[in-house]
């Protein structure tokens, strides 16, 4: 990607675990597919919540696998497994209308919350209900922020972002940047995650509609992985899923798409085979499924995506 440009030097010796990216998921929907790798294709899919939900990930018991948070007003309701199912925890922080961000703020390997006012942060560094731990302010109130272990130390801290330059702090506590960098375009869709063995802690990526730029370091250079996932109307986000101590991708989607107008009647028997590819079994399948459900049995494993042996 030759839009990157970047500071070197800010990013420190030695391996930290994956974490989470920080901010909101957003989108609605509640299907979330998720991929332990740089491919195409999620290898696990789950629903949580409600569609409306704000959603955040993080590892909340320390376990080393990121999973799905809900927050309602105030309430925040937590599953420690990537699979559908209820809440494992449930706890209050701050108040209904605060900004909250998803962080490890001391290092201990599970991440908890920040609320965010204006320029001031208040952290907690247990997945409970109190008050905060820390208090420090960083930046502008009208910054954006992002979340992440950008010196390879352990523990998480805050990037500012304004347009496509970046002003990093390696510690909680009030003050100025610790370096800041350029990356990308000040329009860019961004994320934070590990993504290679070698890097000592985060480094971005750049999404631009469905294809994905990731650079491993924070360095001038091109894209070191550059990959298509997903769809350009997913919300896409990162997380450690599978405990490898590496960021990858999961998207949130609703899993039934808005239908064109069902005709009257019922559809005629049809099965995989009437169909040359699967995006035609697919606009089949989500034209007739909110009025008829699944009557011709195209979707096998129950996943609303029908035919998925089809090119």
């Amino acid at each position: 990607m030759t839009t990157a440009v970047v500071t070197a030097g800010l990013l420190g010796a030695g391996a930290a675990p994956a974490a989470a990216q920080g901010t909101p998921i957003g989108g609605s929907g509640v299907g979330y597919y998720l991929n332990d790798a740089f491919t195409g294709q999620a290898n696990r899919v789950l629903t949580y919540g409600e569609r409306l939900d704000d959603v955040h990930v993080g590892d909340w018991d320390g376990n080393g696998t990121d999973t799905l948070m809900v927050r309602r007003g105030n309430s925040f309701y937590a599953r420690n497994s990537a699979t559908s199912g209820p809440a494992d925890v449930v706890f209050s922080y701050g108040d209904p209308g605060d900004t909250v961000l998803v962080g490890d703020w001391d290092g201990n390997g599970s991440d908890t919350l920040v609320v965010r006012r204006g320029g001031t942060y208040f952290v907690k560094n247990t997945v409970s209900t109190g008050t905060a731990d820390v208090v420090f302010s960083y930046g502008d109130p009208g910054d954006t922020v992002l979340v992440g272990d950008w010196d390879g130390q352990g523990g998480d801290t805050l990037t500012v972002r304004r347009g496509g330059r970046y002003f990093v702090k390696n510690d909680l506590s009030t003050g100025v940047a610790s370096g800041e960098f350029l990356y990308g375009d000040p329009g860019d869709v961004v994320l934070v995650g590990r993504w290679s063995a070698g890097q000592a802690g985060d480094t971005l990526g750049v999404r631009r509609g469905s294809t994905y730029f990731l650079r491993n370091s924070l360095t001038s250079g091109v894209a070191d992985t550059v990959f298509a996932y997903g769809e350009p109307t997913d919300t896409a986000f990162t997380g450690d899923w599978n405990a490898d101590g590496l960021d990858t991708l999961g998207v949130r989607r609703d899993i039934v798409p808005v239908p064109a107008p069902v005709p009257p009647g019922r559809p005629a028997d049809v099965d995989c085979a009437d169909f040359a590819t699967q995006a035609q079994a697919q606009a089949w399948f989500t034209r007739y499924y909110p009025a008829y459900g699944d009557v011709a049995g195209l979707d096998a494993d129950g996943n609303l995506r029908a035919c998925e042996s089809l090119p």
